[in-house]
């Protein structure tokens, strides 16, 4: 009688559900608007959902209750054509799913680049995210390539051998990352000294280039503030003439006044 109660009480322990030694978390909405992102939704719910314990059956039971407005209304009027929770998840992709989306996460991938204070674990789990949301199936040579375009300069030349996959950009630019950090504070070197000097002009024949058009507006300025020379008519020509004239016959008129001062 007592192993059978024994027994019996140990596969009661078994076959219990687990006792939950925390609050349950409660889903956000989703009301089906245009600026909600659906899947960011269904991502969020599954979270919750993961830390409820929840199967997909109760998932699918407790849905209704974070839906309003327009998502709870459909949901309301294709209840009965929704079994299952996977079939819950295709419908409202198809409703409310948007291709805008996907065409943002493209352009986005094509200008993103490694802020001066991001770090590469940061700027990785960035374009992850983007890469799930352009195109899930994206190869990793592709991957790589955006990775390799938005990396910094320091880290792009010092990847000579461009990685194959993620995870070897991670830890490879990673790993580049914390030497140069290291050096930098080794040497009281500022961090983004590449960053400031990338703007200035390089030496050579830029710099002429720059210096001849500083003149050039110099000159520009200068001509401006200088008063307009007036040009000699004919008149003034002709006063020149005598001037000059006189100044040429005083000497040769001298000594003969002289003379008759003398005597």
């Amino acid at each position: 009688m007592t192993s059978t109660s024994t027994s019996q009480t140990t596969q009661n322990a078994v076959s219990s559900p687990p006792l939950l030694l925390h609050a349950p978390r409660t889903p956000t909405s989703f009301h089906g608007d245009k600026f909600e992102d659906v899947e960011d939704w269904l991502a969020s719910y599954d979270r919750v959902a993961a830390f409820n314990l929840w199967d997909e059956d109760r998932k699918l039971r407790n849905v209704y209750f974070a839906l309003e407005d327009s998502a709870k209304t459909w949901f309301e009027n294709h209840e009965s054509a929704i079994p299952t929770w996977q079939d819950f998840r295709r419908q409202l992709l198809d409703t409310f799913g948007s291709n805008e989306r996907k065409e943002r996460a493209e352009v986005a991938l094509q200008s993103r680049a490694q802020r001066p204070n991001e770090s590469v674990a940061m700027f990785v789990e960035d374009m992850t995210r983007l890469f799930n949301r352009a195109d899930p199936t994206m190869s990793e040579t592709k991957k790589v390539r955006h990775l390799m375009r938005g990396v910094k300069e320091q880290l792009f030349v010092g990847l000579v051998r461009p990685p194959s996959t993620v995870v070897d950009f991670a830890r490879e630019a990673t790993s580049m990352e914390r030497a140069l950090q290291q050096r930098f504070a080794h040497y009281g070197r500022p961090a983004n000294i590449t960053a400031m000097d990338a703007n200035m002009p390089q030496l050579g024949t830029e710099s002429e280039a720059l210096r001849e058009l500083v003149r050039s507006i110099v000159r520009e300025e200068l001509q401006k503030l200088r008063p307009v020379e007036q040009q000699p008519g004919v008149g003034a020509i002709s006063d020149v003439i005598r001037d000059e004239v006189r100044r040429a016959v005083q000497p040769m008129a001298c000594p003969s006044r002289c003379l008759s001062r003398m005597s």
